[in-house]
C-alpha cells in the first residue's frame, strides 16, 4: 500500500477494492461477497459508490488498506500508513492495522520513519540507514 493510498479516481470505491479480483478473473459473484466483506472490516460499505475524490485520509487509507487484502495476500506492505492523518484518525488506523494482524493473520511490513510507530506496531524491528542494516536481526 503506497505512502498517498494510490486509488483510481475514475473508478468507485467498490471498483478499486475488486480490483485485483477482476485480474484474477474471480467470478462476479464473489468478487461481489469479498469486496462487501471487506468493506464492512474496514467500515467503509457506505463509500462503496463514491469515488475516491474527497475522501478523508482515513478513509481513504481504509479503501487502499481493503484493496491490498482482497486477494487475501500472505504479506502486506505499507509505506508509511500512518503518514499525514490527524492524531484520532492516525490512532484508529494504528488500532484497525494491529487488528487485522491478529484477525486476519496477515504478515505486515510497516514501513515508517516513526521509531514510536514501530514499537507500537511492531513485533520485529530493522532499522537500515543508507540502505545498511545497523539494528535489529530477522532471528529475534
Amino acid at each position: 500500500v503506497p505512502q498517498d493510498s494510490a486509488l483510481f479516481e475514475t473508478m468507485s470505491i467498490f471498483e478499486n477494492v475488486a480490483f485485483s479480483l477482476r485480474l484474477r478473473k474471480w467470478i462476479e459473484s464473489d468478487i461481489k461477497e469479498r469486496v462487501h466483506e471487506l468493506a464492512e472490516l474496514m467500515a467503509i460499505t457506505k463509500l462503496l459508490n463514491r469515488r475516491p475524490f474527497g475522501l478523508s485520509g482515513g478513509e481513504a487509507k481504509r479503501v487502499a488498506l481493503a484493496r491490498a487484502l482482497a486477494a487475501s495476500p500472505d504479506v502486506l506492505c505499507l509505506d508509511e500508513p500512518l503518514s499525514a492523518l490527524d492524531e484520532e484518525t492516525h490512532g484508529e488506523i494504528c488500532d484497525l492495522l494491529g487488528e487485522l494482524h491478529r484477525e486476519i493473520g496477515v504478515t505486515i511490513l510497516h514501513i515508517t520513519h516513526s521509531s514510536t510507530e514501530a514499537h507500537r506496531l511492531g513485533e520485529t524491528f530493522l532499522r537500515l540507514e543508507e540502505g545498511q542494516l545497523i539494528e535489529g536481526n530477522l532471528e529475534s
